[in-house]
């Protein structure tokens, strides 16, 4: 699916207003617009076009001039959001491949949706975008514009900063069959867990008083906060992984070029407003964010039911 680079973003999110079809979740839909009142990614990209120069050569890339980006088809929002009208793609990953060609001095990109990161570049993806750092071994992943954790959301009587010990006896929302509600499976925290079909329902049920908290994958849980009143973030139950942008490890001059760009990104901004148009103020995940009182071998168990587990958010 190839998209002039002067469709903006905000077009994208517009197409994606309809209820979007998102891998074991029932996500938004969102208007941007209302959520954040910065500049835009595509107004910022806007900004910079007339300057593009290319600073990759054409033989590093599968079509010259462009490049060609896949898109995991298991991923969900906000990382990836599909129109079930049109298909397009709107999300932090696609933001940040339009950014990350900008940097390279790209006009043009090709979104590809691919079933893993290895399989996207064999078939000719120059990129493949929100893979783990640890995800998969046969490529190379540069950057960390996004983290993996699994997140808790409180209501508007949640403190700020959560103890294990306060979710004993708590209330817990999950999305059934989820690797969320596996992984809290396994941590002996104590809770009453409450099961609902999709993440809206359980964000419903927090928003209303009939739960406590919600635990769900901390970039998901942060989208759908945006669109509920008194939610906050209050923790990790494990620690954050990094997501970055996969290459293949023999594209040795395009991986160079793509570390330097994601700096870039970074640096100049760009990133950030990217993350906070689909997840708002949700913080950089890391070890400081982790609920106190979970053992290290608790959020091992949380990891190792995420790597396994094929089910929801």
């Amino acid at each position: 699916m190839k998209r002039n680079r002067r469709d903006t973003a905000a077009k994208a999110a517009a197409a994606a207003l309809a209820l979007v079809v998102l891998a074991g979740c029932s996500i938004g839909p969102v208007n941007l617009d209302s959520l954040v009142g910065q500049t835009s990614v595509a107004e910022a990209r806007a900004q910079r076009r007339e300057r593009l120069v290319p600073v990759v050569a054409d033989s590093d890339l599968s079509e010259a001039g462009a490049l060609t980006v896949g898109v995991k088809s298991s991923e969900a929002a906000p990382l990836v959001l599909r129109s079930t009208t049109d298909g397009s793609l709107a999300g932090i990953d696609v933001d940040t491949a339009y950014a990350l060609a900008d940097a390279l001095g790209l006009s043009s990109v090709t979104f590809v949706s691919v079933p893993s990161a290895s399989a996207g570049l064999a078939s000719g993806c120059d990129v493949v975008m929100g893979v783990d750092a640890n995800e998969d071994a046969a490529v190379t992943v540069v950057g960390d514009y996004a983290q993996s954790a699994l997140g808790v959301f409180g209501g508007s009587s949640a403190s700020a900063s959560v103890d294990a010990s306060d979710l004993a006896g708590a209330t817990v929302a999950v999305q059934s069959g989820s690797v969320s509600q596996a992984a809290l499976s396994k941590l002996d925290l104590s809770v009453d867990e409450s099961t609902y079909t999709n993440l809206n329902e359980a964000f419903d049920a927090l928003s209303a008083g009939s739960a406590d908290y919600v635990v769900c994958d901390a970039y998901a849980g942060a989208y759908l906060a945006c669109t509920h009143d008194g939610i906050s973030f209050v923790g990790t139950l494990d620690d954050p992984s990094s997501v970055g942008v996969a290459l293949s490890p023999d594209a040795s001059s395009l991986t160079a070029a793509v570390r330097i760009a994601l700096e870039q990104v970074q640096e100049n901004g760009v990133a950030a407003i990217a993350k906070a148009r689909w997840v708002g103020d949700l913080p950089t995940l890391t070890d400081a964010t982790k609920v106190t009182g979970v053992s290290a071998t608790l959020a091992t168990a949380v990891d190792a039911t995420a790597a396994t587990a094929t089910a929801g958010q």
